[in-house]
């Protein structure tokens, strides 16, 4: 938690983005290290223009959950349209490319 985040973006951010955090967003995402506030700060000061910055560099969530994260991409979803100001359009254009980004590069062969 606070140190793998005081690691990667230096003690005074982290305290910041904790401090500044909404209670329910300093969960865990679904067995990463990752919190959903980590999430949405990277959305609002990570330079994100694609969901697959989000997702694979600014954090590495779709590198560490299953499908590529694919059972929370409702709640990013929530967290792209806050901070970038994406709307339904965009959200689904960004969510097919990231989608089958992940399936041609990061995918498990199949069985």
């Amino acid at each position: 938690g606070n140190r793998r985040l005081s690691g990667r973006l230096g003690a005074r951010v982290a305290a910041n983005l904790l401090a500044s955090a909404k209670r329910h967003e300093l969960q865990a995402i679904a067995h990463t290290p990752y919190c959903w506030a980590e999430l949405r700060w990277a959305a609002r000061h990570e330079q994100v223009v694609h969901l697959e910055d989000l997702l694979m560099r600014r954090t590495r969530i779709g590198l560490v959950m299953a499908d590529g994260g694919r059972e929370i991409l409702p709640r990013v979803s929530e967290i792209c349209r806050d901070e970038l100001g994406w709307d339904d359009a965009r959200w689904a254009i960004e969510e097919v490319r990231y989608l089958d980004d992940w399936r041609r590069y990061h995918a498990p062969p199949a069985a």
